[in-house]
C-alpha cells in the first residue's frame, strides 16, 4: 500500500473563514425568548455538559430560530450551543411562505424553534444503530425545550417533522432533516434577558460571501446520508413528513409550570449503579408522573411506545398501583445482576441497576413499508419519555441513565413482553455510583458489538 503525501496532506489541511466577523446585532424580542428556552432546556449551566443527554456525546442536530423583527419582517437564525453564537441567515417572504407551508406562524415577540437532525454525526460511531439514537436524542431536547419554556412561562406548540420547513433546513445544510418544531409565546419581562443576552453573540451572517452560510457536508456525511435517503435500487425512500395537529400547553395564571425550573440543573445521566434498592413507591411514582406530562404536552401519546416497567424486588403486600396511564410492571426479584448485564450488551456499569423501564411496541408498526409506519413516533415519543424520566428521577435524588446498548430479544424474554414487540429504548434507574467506568463514553462502541 502506498499513500502519496502531497495529496494526503491537502486533504488534511484547514483554514480559518476569512472575511473577518460578520457585523453584531441587537436580538429583537422573540430572538431573545428563544435564547433564554435555549439557556434552560439546551446549553445548559454546566460548560462541561449540555442540559439533555446524547449517545456518545454526539448531539447529532442543529438548532434554527424563526423570529419577526420589530418592522414585522420573518428572520432564520442559526444557532451554535457550543459557543454560544446566534447568526442570521436570511429574512424575507420566503421564510414566510416555509412556515405558510408548515401551517405555523412566529406568536408576537416569540419564536418558532427548529430542530434538524444530522444523522452522521451518531452513525459515524454507532454505524446503522446512529439513526436510532439520533432520533432518540433529538426527541429528548425536543421535550426538554418545550418544558424550559413552559417553565419560563411561554405559551408552547409541538409539531413533528414538519413538511414545510425541509426546503429551508436543506438549503443551509444538506444531509439533514427537519425533525421538530417549537412555538414559543413571549415570556414575561422578568425571565427575558435585556438586549445583550449573557454570554450569546448575535451576527449578521449575511454580510459575508454567501456560499459561507451554506455547510458542506463532510464526504463520510454524505455516505451516511445516501445510505439513509436510497434504497438498493437508488430509488429516493426518504420517509414522509407528516405533520402533526400542533397540540398546545400555555401556562397561564397561577398554574404550576409542568417540571420545576431546578430540575434542568440537577438531571444527570448516572455512570452506573451501586448494589441497592430503590424505593418501589419512588420508581412508580416517578414513571407515573413522566407519563402524565407526556399526556399532556402530547395529547396524541396514545400511540406507540407501550412501557413496561422492570423492578428487581418482591412484590410488596400493598404495592401501591399505577394511574390508568401508567407502566406495566413486572416484579422480578430473581433477575441476577449477570442477567442484566448480558441484556445490556455487557456493560457491567449497569448490571445493579434496581429498575428498568422498557419502552416497546409492535414490530409490524415499526417496519410497515406500506406508509403506516409509526416508528418515527414511536422514536419520538420514546425519547421525549426518557427526558421526562431524566428530570423527574432528578427531582427526587433517583439515578438514572438512557440505555440505548441492549438485546432486544434478551428483554423481551426477561420482562414477559409480547412475542411480537420490540424493545426501542430502556431507562435504568439504581443506585448511584460516583466512580463507575461508562464504556459508552469510550471511543469504542462496546455496546453495540464493537471490538476494540
Amino acid at each position: 500500500m502506498e499513500v502519496r503525501a502531497k495529496p494526503l496532506w491537502t486533504r488534511m489541511a484547514v483554514d480559518s473563514a476569512g472575511g473577518g466577523w460578520p457585523p453584531a446585532l441587537t436580538p429583537d424580542a422573540g430572538l431573545r425568548t428563544a435564547l433564554a428556552v435555549l439557556d434552560l432546556g439546551m446549553v445548559g449551566t454546566d460548560g462541561s455538559r449540555r442540559a439533555v443527554p446524547s449517545a456518545g456525546a454526539s448531539y447529532p442536530y442543529e438548532c434554527y430560530i424563526l423570529t419577526r423583527d420589530d418592522a414585522g419582517t420573518t428572520g432564520l437564525h442559526q444557532v451554535d450551543p457550543g459557543r454560544r453564537h446566534c447568526q442570521l441567515l436570511s429574512r424575507g417572504p420566503r421564510i414566510d411562505e416555509a412556515l405558510r407551508q408548515a401551517a405555523l406562524a412566529v406568536p408576537e415577540d416569540g419564536a418558532v424553534i427548529v430542530l434538524a437532525t444530522r444523522p452522521w454525526l451518531s452513525m459515524r460511531k454507532y454505524g446503522d444503530r446512529g439513526y436510532l439514537y439520533t432520533q432518540l436524542d433529538t426527541a429528548h431536547l425536543h421535550m426538554n425545550l418545550a418544558l424550559a419554556a413552559d417553565s419560563l412561562g411561554a405559551g408552547i406548540a409541538l409539531r413533528r417533522r414538519p413538511q414545510g420547513l425541509e426546503p429551508l433546513v436543506s438549503e443551509y445544510g444538506e444531509c439533514a432533516e427537519a425533525h421538530s418544531t417549537l412555538a414559543v409565546t413571549a415570556v414575561p419581562t422578568g425571565d427575558v434577558p435585556g438586549a445583550e443576552p449573557p454570554g450569546w453573540v448575535v451576527r449578521d451572517a449575511r454580510a459575508g460571501r454567501p456560499a459561507s452560510l451554506r455547510r458542506q457536508p463532510h464526504w463520510l456525511e454524505r455516505l451516511c446520508w445516501e445510505s439513509l435517503v436510497n434504497d438498493p435500487a437508488g430509488a429516493p425512500a426518504r420517509p414522509p413528513c407528516t405533520a402533526v395537529p400542533p397540540p398546545t400547553a400555555p401556562r397561564r395564571g397561577d398554574r404550576a409550570p409542568l417540571v420545576p425550573r431546578t430540575a434542568f440543573h440537577d438531571r444527570r445521566s448516572a455512570t452506573g449503579f451501586a448494589p441497592g434498592t430503590l424505593l418501589a413507591r419512588d420508581v412508580l411514582s416517578t414513571v407515573d408522573r413522566a407519563l402524565s406530562v407526556l399526556g399532556d404536552v402530547l395529547p396524541d401519546a396514545e400511540a406507540p411506545p407501550r412501557a413496561t416497567l422492570v423492578l428487581r424486588q418482591e412484590e410488596p403486600p400493598e404495592a401501591e398501583a399505577t394511574g390508568p396511564a401508567g407502566p406495566d410492571v413486572r416484579w422480578l426479584p430473581e433477575l441476577s445482576d449477570a442477567s442484566v448485564a448480558e441484556a445490556f450488551m455487557a456493560q457491567r456499569h449497569l448490571a445493579a441497576a434496581s429498575a428498568v423501564l422498557l419502552l416497546h411496541a409492535p414490530t409490524a408498526s415499526l417496519i410497515d413499508e406500506a406508509g403506516g409506519s409509526q416508528l418515527w413516533t414511536v422514536l419520538h415519543h420514546a425519547g421525549a419519555l426518557a427526558q421526562l424520566v431524566y428530570l423527574e428521577a432528578a427531582r427526587r435524588g433517583l439515578a438514572v441513565t438512557g440505555v440505548g446498548g441492549f438485546d432486544s430479544e434478551r428483554w423481551r424474554r426477561l420482562a414477559g413482553l409480547p412475542a411480537d414487540h420490540d424493545v426501542v429504548y430502556a431507562v435504568a434507574m439504581g443506585v448511584d455510583t460516583p466512580d463507575a467506568q461508562k464504556l459508552d463514553r469510550l471511543s469504542v462502541a462496546y455496546a453495540q458489538n464493537e471490538r476494540s
